[in-house]
């Protein structure tokens, strides 16, 4: 057999391999619906895990569940930040939105998998929950109704459910 015909044979075999096997991507995106049918919004949980690049390659749950937490994290910094600005722009709602930004900072010490040898590891996730209803409460006990507040917490609450059901599948 001369060398070209090795070569093609090879390319043959290099191109069956290539789309016979899913890449990369098609098994972080298997993994992520796995992991999404923990959460109570499928769909939501999806958008959010496969719209962030860092997530698909992850190989395992745990480095799902890590991806999660870290957009978790970065939310709860960010939602805090918001209501620190929004403390800024309604003064006489400051103390109540002061509160709210500290809540979410307080929410990013929840949000890791510190818990995982001792089973805790969901339970610690859902304290970050705890956090935000605590803002909510604090709204409403506060007589405070913006509407970019509660879409702002709606929104952290979404990033929240789908790091959640990461931890949850991971746990299982």
């Amino acid at each position: 057999m001369d060398s070209k015909n090795r070569i093609m044979i090879f390319a043959a075999i290099v191109l069956h391999l290539f789309l016979h096997f899913p890449s990369q991507t098609e098994a972080g995106a298997e993994l992520v619906s796995k992991v999404c049918k923990q959460s109570q919004d499928y769909q939501s949980c999806v958008q959010i895990l496969t719209s962030h690049p860092q997530t698909l390659p992850a190989s395992d749950k745990k480095a799902i569940a890590e991806k999660a937490l870290a957009l978790a994290r970065k939310e709860s910094v960010d939602t805090s930040d918001f209501f620190t600005g929004l403390a800024h722009t309604y003064p006489a709602s400051k103390r109540v939105l002061e509160q709210c930004a500290s809540y979410f900072k307080e929410a990013v010490t929840f949000l890791n998998l510190k818990g995982l040898k001792g089973g805790t590891a969901s339970l610690d996730v859902h304290y970050a929950l705890d956090d935000a209803e605590s803002c909510e409460s604090a709204l409403s006990s506060g007589h405070v109704h913006i509407d970019s507040a509660t879409a702002r917490i709606q929104k952290w609450k979404t990033v929240y459910r789908a790091a959640e059901a990461a931890v949850i599948a991971l746990e299982n």
